[in-house]
């Protein structure tokens, strides 16, 4: 019997990994099936765009009439929405995202060199979060209800409250115009890289830094704090040993903001005029460029997805107490059974 047990524990986790690549390959299929039904809900015809305003007297014309339909039957517009979809579907399949209605370009190709900015982009920023949400944090938590708590949590709501765009507006014109320190261009560089990365940790910081906060005070309530306490445990020791057992949720926070960022971060891209996937998205939307917007959105999803996935690995490698739920808790229970 314990030869038996000991077999089954590895096909009970391939089990329950399995319906995990299971239950993502179903949302992977819903989120495309919603992506594309709502981008074709969208207002607006990209034949038109593409073929410009017409003068009044040839919009009705024959000529016109022509090109227009035959462009929409070169693009497959007139295809049922569903068999576009299963079309589309395929290519998928394939890695295939199709091409721009309006470069003619394979969106793969152009999502792929736009991609080094916006993760040139993404690192810093994540780090500046991380840095300071941290430190911001702790620092609240520590000093509960002295100067400092009432500075950082003061801070956290003006930066939570104002949105991006205005932000990174304010700093453009800040540096970029008063002071001449940043230079304003249409292209991706280490010298332009500060402002954008600053504007996208200030916004992302204080989320991360009041979710540390409460976690915290929550640990500094238990028994196990008390303990260290009565022991004489230096204050440092004490609140390592406390962050400790808040990494989870910075975890799953850091890992939702890198989906954010990797995925584009579209308006301060747009602010800065930085060369990445997120501004190359909006641009396309701007144009009813269906394929890009597709494109765009299921690159999106599948990183979201797959750092969900990477989150619960972590979990398990933070906190081996997870691994006795779901599959693995079945495993573990028949193993001592």
């Amino acid at each position: 019997m314990n030869a038996f047990h000991r077999g089954g524990r590895p096909s009970a986790r391939a089990g329950a990994l399995l319906r995990k690549l299971a239950e993502m390959a179903v949302t992977l299929l819903l989120a495309t099936l919603v992506l594309f039904v709502l981008t074709h809900m969208a207002p607006g015809d990209p034949v038109r765009l593409m073929l410009g305003e017409p003068e009044i007297g040839t919009a009705n014309s024959e000529a016109y009439r022509l090109r227009y339909a035959e462009m929409r039957r070169e693009l497959r517009l007139d295809d049922n929405l569903f068999l576009q979809y299963g079309v589309w579907l395929g290519r998928l399949f394939r890695f295939d995202l199709g091409r721009s209605i309006h470069t003619r370009r394979p969106v793969r190709t152009e999502l792929l060199e736009r991609l080094p900015a916006t993760l040139q982009l993404a690192l810093p920023a994540l780090s500046l979060q991380l840095v300071l949400g941290t430190v911001l944090g702790v620092a609240s938590a520590v000093n509960r209800g002295r100067m400092t708590d009432h500075a950082v949590r003061v801070g956290c709501v003006v930066l939570a409250s104002v949105p991006v765009f205005a932000l990174g507006l304010a700093l453009l014109y800040f540096f970029g115009v008063r002071h001449a320190l940043y230079t304003i261009a249409n292209e991706a560089g280490w010298g332009r890289l500060w402002l954008p990365a600053t504007t996208l940790g200030l916004i992302a910081a204080p989320p991360l830094a009041r979710m540390i906060r409460t976690n915290l005070l929550q640990e500094f309530g238990r028994p196990y704090i008390l303990a260290a306490l009565s022991r004489g445990l230096q204050r440092r020791q004490i609140v390592r040993g406390a962050f400790r057992n808040v990494l989870l949720p910075v975890v799953t926070m850091t890992a939702l903001s890198a989906a954010s960022l990797v995925g584009g971060a579209v308006v301060v891209e747009s602010v800065f005029s930085w060369p990445g996937i997120g501004k190359y998205a909006l641009d396309s939307i701007l144009l009813h460029d269906y394929p890009v917007i597709q494109g765009y959105g299921f690159v999106t999803i599948v990183m979201i997805l797959l750092i969900n996935l990477g989150v619960d690995i972590v979990y398990i490698c933070l906190d081996p107490r997870l691994r006795g739920r779901s599959g693995y808790g079945n495993a573990e229970g028949e193993a001592h059974a």
